[in-house]
């Protein structure tokens, strides 16, 4: 028996088969396909990992990674964090150690990055992992010089409810340690004009006109459609040539009259320096007539 027999023989053992007569099956063909079949099972653990964590993004801002990541470990690394991840620029998935940690940050107080909303999202298996649009933002504003007995919770949020939805009253307000202003949080929607005073009756049923400021504005960019800057800052601009300095013709690179300002300068010390010293000289000769006449 040849060795090419034994591997034969081998070969047929292993995956092949006999019929009857002793004749070898070749193994079934199967068709090649660029399909592949994903079962519920093979993703199961990536969904179970996932779903303690939350898809964050800063309303109007892409901060890079590292000030991000230092952020999250900031507010919520005794909150049960176990990591934070970028998906893309200024997206990020932060993972907490429980589904019950994560549902808890997301019903407690809103976050804000550099005064900016941080929009927080539980992820899904189905997400498309994007900056989804949304429709309301939290924003914190300040009404200066408020008469202090409206400062009370229950005036607070009536006039916190001129602007949009009351979400909550500042504790440094509410606790009174800083009365230059009344500090509330509102939700207010992406389209809405946001005045710069309100109104209300008083309790003597007088209208009153009370200011409102804003901690942090949103601006839309007309040109890209996106948040946080204005259209003159736009790096997306088309056909907007970038202006390049020439120096006109027959004038040199550098500043021509200031050249001839200075030539006069370094002119008029030379006389001056020439001058002196003829004066010196006469004075140390004792030719005074001479003298006296450069003077007259």
């Amino acid at each position: 028996m040849t060795k090419d027999t034994e591997n034969l023989n081998s070969w047929v053992t292993l995956i092949a088969g006999k019929d009857n007569n002793g004749q070898i099956d070749p193994p079934a063909v199967q068709p090649k396909t660029n399909m592949a079949t994903i079962e519920m099972e093979d993703v199961l653990d990536e969904i179970t990992y996932w779903s303690s964590a939350l898809v964050c993004y800063v309303l109007g801002s892409n901060p890079p990674f590292s000030v991000m990541n230092g952020f999250c470990n900031r507010i919520w690394g005794k909150k049960g964090l176990d990591k934070v991840s970028m998906v893309g620029r200024g997206l990020f998935l932060v993972r907490f150690n429980s589904v019950e940690q994560c549902h808890k940050i997301l019903a407690g107080d809103p976050q804000f990055f550099d005064y900016k909303p941080l929009i927080m999202k539980q992820w899904e298996p189905d997400m498309d992992l994007h900056k989804e649009s949304v429709k309301t933002i939290p924003i914190w504003i300040r009404l200066p010089n408020l008469e202090l007995k409206y400062w009370g919770s229950t005036c607070l949020h009536k006039l916190g409810d001129c602007i949009g939805t009351t979400l909550k009253v500042d504790h440094i307000t509410l606790k009174k340690e800083r009365l230059s202003y009344a500090r509330i949080l509102v939700e207010v929607g992406l389209e809405e004009d946001l005045p710069d005073h309100i109104w209300f009756v008083n309790e003597k049923g007088l209208q009153m006109k009370q200011a409102v400021e804003y901690e942090w504005r949103l601006i839309l960019c007309t040109n890209c459609k996106r948040y946080g800057h204005t259209a003159d800052q736009c790096n997306k601009q088309k056909g907007v040539a970038k202006q390049i300095w020439k120096p006109k013709e027959g004038i040199p690179q550098h500043n021509q009259q200031g050249t001839e300002h200075s030539e006069h300068q370094v002119s008029s010390q030379c006389r001056r320096s020439q001058g002196s010293s003829r004066i010196s000289h006469l004075a140390r000769g004792g030719n005074l007539s001479l003298l006296l006449k450069l003077f007259q």
